[in-house]
């Protein structure tokens, strides 16, 4: 298990998925360090001469390790900027005390840091490490003669090949061990990457599907929907009509002598039935020219101030087409009610039940037969006379 496996991240997965390999290569860079300074200690002698290389050697172990303790607290980028710098500064140090040619090979340390911060960080970084590295032989070009005098004592010497060949090489290994440690987490990146890409691929068909699906199942259902809705008004234009027939039963009209009608009335009366009583009542009248017609109220079982004035209206309309009211069946407690509401129904005439009502308009009927037979009796004597 890696050393940063136990820290809480600060950074975001990626960084957290590459701290293991900046760990190795922080840990390369300083080793790498420390066999420099050993090279340069041997190969140049400990003395001033070969001080300033070791003295560039210890400073970028110093970075590297600092970089190695940032990192496990969790700061990813830290890191690499203090690996960085401490690379930087050991060659521009190095560089301007030696000058040109000595300096040369030392130039070679500068590729680890733009590597570094190409590799690890965003693009602004790498232009500022690759800009800062960049600047070192412009530095030093102008730098070189004013500080000339303090640094006459340190002549490098000549032959510098084993300085050159070791520094190739110790760059050579770090950029290796820079590689090699992010390669593989590159190549897990992209094969992560494009496997989420093909499950997002595959969610995005079955998505598709799953819409398509649910779009014809939501047409069936809106289609389904419809044919309710087609059949709920069907239902409710024959539940119109019904209840329009039976408006019509609920108040019929009918004869029972000749110019003599009955309006039986049953049940209770609502406003669209009394409406519908009256219009019946004058249709009736018109149409079987009747001279009188019966309200027979037995069958309903409260009078009330609106059934009394329906029954005078009633009579009233059928006044106007010539008609006569008669109204039988009424009991004694709609007596009393129709009594204590003050409603006048003496302009009608009244019997007790329909029997007698009929009976006394057959009698009326017969009379008036044999006064018209009777009249047209004495007609015909009257023209035989002539």
């Amino acid at each position: 298990m890696q050393a940063t496996d136990h820290l809480e991240w600060s950074g975001d997965i990626i960084e957290r998925q590459q701290a293991p390999a900046l760990q190795r290569i922080l840990l390369a860079i300083s080793g790498a360090a420390l066999v420099a300074l050993i090279v340069f200690l041997a190969a140049l002698g400990i003395n001033p001469t070969g001080g300033v290389p070791a003295v560039g050697a210890v400073v970028v172990m110093l970075t590297s390790m600092a970089g190695v303790a940032v990192l496990r607290r969790g700061r990813f980028r830290p890191a690499v900027l203090a690996a960085s710098a401490g690379l930087v500064a050991a060659v521009f140090f190095v560089t301007v005390i030696y000058g040109y040619p000595a300096a040369t090979p030392f130039l070679l340390v500068t590729l680890i840091p733009v590597i570094l911060t190409g590799l690890l960080i965003e693009t602004s970084r790498l232009i500022a490490v690759s800009a800062a590295s960049g600047l070192i032989p412009a530095l030093v070009f102008f730098l070189k003669p004013v500080i000339a005098p303090f640094v006459a004592t340190v002549q490098p010497p000549g032959d510098l090949t084993v300085v050159a060949v070791a520094l190739f090489l110790l760059v050579l290994f770090v950029v290796t061990t820079i590689i090699a440690s992010f390669g593989p987490v590159l190549r897990q990146s992209l094969v992560a990457a494009l496997a989420r890409e093909q499950e997002l691929a595959h969610l995005r068909d079955t998505l598709e599907k799953t819409v398509q699906e649910r779009t014809a199942e939501l047409q069936e259902a809106l289609h389904t929907v419809e044919q309710r809705e087609a059949q709920l008004q069907q239902t409710l234009a024959d539940l119109r009509a019904s209840q329009e027939a039976i408006r019509e039963l609920s108040a019929p009209v009918l004869p029972v002598l000749p110019g003599v009608l009955i309006a039986p009335l049953v049940g209770a009366i609502d406003e669209a039935r009394a409406e519908t009583f009256v219009s019946n009542v004058l249709h009736a009248i018109e149409r079987e020219r009747a001279h009188h017609i019966i309200f027979d109220i037995t069958g309903v079982p409260l009078v009330d101030t609106q059934v009394a004035r329906m029954i005078l209206r009633a009579a009233d309309a059928a006044r106007l087409l010539g008609a006569q009211v008669i109204v039988v069946g009424i009991r004694p407690e709609v007596a009393q009610t129709v009594v204590g509401l003050g409603v006048a129904l003496n302009r009608m005439r009244t019997f007790a039940n329909l029997q007698q009502a009929v009976i006394a308009l057959s009698l009326v009927s017969m009379a008036r037969q044999q006064n018209m037979s009777t009249s047209m009796n004495a007609q015909s004597s009257k023209v035989e006379d002539v």
